[in-house]
Order: structure tokens, then C-alpha cells, then sequence
């Protein structure tokens, strides 16, 4: 997959990515009316059997462009071609859905995951250059983008883990606020968070460029950052930030991140973060 950079963008949020209110997220079923399984297709039938049935979510690969939002509908996406869906969808599951389920379990997981999960074939490309990996709107519905590219390459399961942890994270800390002292840590956050690269903005205490955008961006990116890296790999990320003082920084808002999940959601994070790590090697495999 070609790109200058990955950017995670949440829909429905203030300008320049300052933040997300806090929104409704609800736990209503979605409306399934009557239907002939036996007539759907092969990949109706894996998303009803795999994403509605046991987690109450619709996924949308058939749209048109008022299925999209005002946003994307400039950027002349198609939807993806049906042979990439399962494969794609198996992935999602593999690297996300099915390693919180076994922390979590099913029905507890099926209260908190977005509704509707809407996919797209093509990239949405940023006046930048850079492309959109995802968007949230509200905690009910991701969008995911690029699946006519998805081809099982590391990069592109690590990328896509990352957002659906990212947005679940949103979920997660909407529902049970993290410790406010979160955002005293390092509070020098910015809406120009696009014109500082990663390495920067580690020496200035935060894990990527786009957590620097506001403390609820910092907060799910320390969550989805720790979750796609061995512990290795993220001790390493950490330890190399460049000073001591950013080190300190990243090491405290680990240290909440840990309690916030343990405490609140019962997530082991070091096991979590191996399990996770798991799935991805296991789905790059596939």
C-alpha cells in the first residue's frame, strides 16, 4: 500500500481534529428484518453469521453515496469489490473483534462495538497527500477505507488494528472516563499536530504526532500504539523518545492507560497486548 502517511481521523469532531464530544453511543440492536438466508450471498452470509448474529453489527459494502458522509462524498470512493470483502472482514475479526471477545466476552463486547462498520474499495486521499486508513462517527459506525488494496502485508494488518483499537478505545473511554490527570501530563496539545513527524512529538512526551492533537487522540492512541507492538518493540518505541522528561511523560500515561483498563474493563494489558500481537502475525499469515 502507497502512501506518505497514515492519518486517523474521527468524523463528527471539531476542526483540526481539537476533539470529540462525548457522544450517545447506545445499545440498541440494529433492525434485522425477515429474510431468506439461504438466498444470500456467500459474503452476506459470513457477515451475518460472524458480525450480526453473536456482535448485533451490520456491515455495509453495497452504498451509494448517501451512504457517506459530506466529507467523503468530495473524495470519489467506490465501494470494494465483493471478493476482497470476507477476506478483509476475517482479518477485522482476526485482529480485533475475537481478541476482545476473549478478554472481554461476547456479550459485553456486543454492548460496546459500533453498530455498523461501512467499507470502502478505494483510498480517501487528504489535500495533503497522506491517506485516511478509518473514521468514527459517533461510536456507532467506522468507516474503513483502501480495501481493494488489502492484500495481508504486516504493514497493512498493523494499520488496520490500529485503527479499529483506536476507535474502540474512543468507545471505551466514553462510557468510563480515563483519570483526568491523563491530560496535565504533558498539556501542550495542538491543533497543528500535522506539521511535527512521530520522532518530534516522542520528545515532547507523546507516543505519535496525532496524540499531540488533543488528550481523548493521546489517550486512544497510547492504547492502540502499546496494542499492535510486542512488549518489546513498545519498550523500545518508549525508551528512544530522546530525553529523560519525555520518557517520564510516555511512562506515566502508560502507567494510567494499564489501570484504566484493568480497573475499569478488566484488560490485562501486557497479556492483551501479546494476544493482540498474536492475531496480527497470525492474520499476515493467512
Amino acid at each position: 500500500m502507497k502512501m506518505k502517511k497514515i492519518i486517523l481521523m474521527a468524523a463528527l469532531c471539531l476542526p483540526l481534529l481539537a476533539g470529540c464530544d462525548k457522544e450517545d453511543l447506545g445499545t440498541s440492536d440494529i433492525h434485522v428484518p425477515v429474510f431468506d438466508y439461504n438466498a444470500l450471498s456467500q459474503t452476506d452470509k459470513y457477515i451475518y453469521d460472524n458480525y450480526t448474529v453473536p456482535y448485533n453489527m451490520d456491515v455495509i459494502y453495497r452504498w451509494n453515496q448517501g451512504d457517506m458522509s459530506s466529507d467523503d462524498m468530495r473524495r470519489n470512493l467506490v465501494p470494494p469489490r465483493e471478493e476482497q470483502v470476507e477476506p478483509f472482514l476475517q482479518m477485522i475479526k482476526t485482529v480485533w473483534v475475537d481478541t476482545y471477545a476473549s478478554e472481554v466476552g461476547e456479550q459485553t463486547l456486543r454492548s460496546y462495538v459500533p453498530k455498523v462498520l461501512l467499507l470502502t474499495g478505494s483510498a480517501s486521499y487528504n489535500d495533503d497527500g497522506s491517506t485516511t486508513e478509518g473514521t468514527a462517527e459517533g461510536g456507532r459506525q467506522i468507516v474503513l477505507y483502501s480495501v481493494n488494496d488489502f492484500d495481508f502485508q504486516l504493514d497493512q494488518i498493523m494499520s488496520y488494528a490500529h485503527v479499529m483499537h483506536h476507535e474502540f478505545a474512543h468507545i471505551l473511554h466514553q462510557t468510563v472516563e480515563y483519570d483526568t490527570e491523563f491530560e496535565n501530563i504533558t498539556p501542550a496539545y495542538s491543533s497543528s499536530w500535522m506539521q511535527m513527524n512521530d520522532e518530534t512529538a516522542r520528545s515532547r512526551g507523546f507516543i505519535t504526532a496525532y496524540a499531540s492533537s488533543n488528550a481523548n487522540e493521546d489517550f486512544a492512541e497510547m492504547v492502540s500504539q502499546m496494542l499492535i507492538r510486542s512488549a518489546e518493540d513498545w519498550n523500545a518505541l518508549v525508551e528512544g523518545a530522546g530525553n529523560a522528561e519525555a520518557v517520564a511523560a510516555l511512562r506515566a500515561k502508560e502507567a494510567i492507560v494499564l489501570s484504566y483498563m484493568k480497573n475499569n474493563w478488566g484488560v490485562d494489558m501486557p497479556q492483551f497486548q501479546t494476544k493482540v500481537v498474536a492475531a496480527i502475525q497470525a492474520a499476515a499469515q493467512d
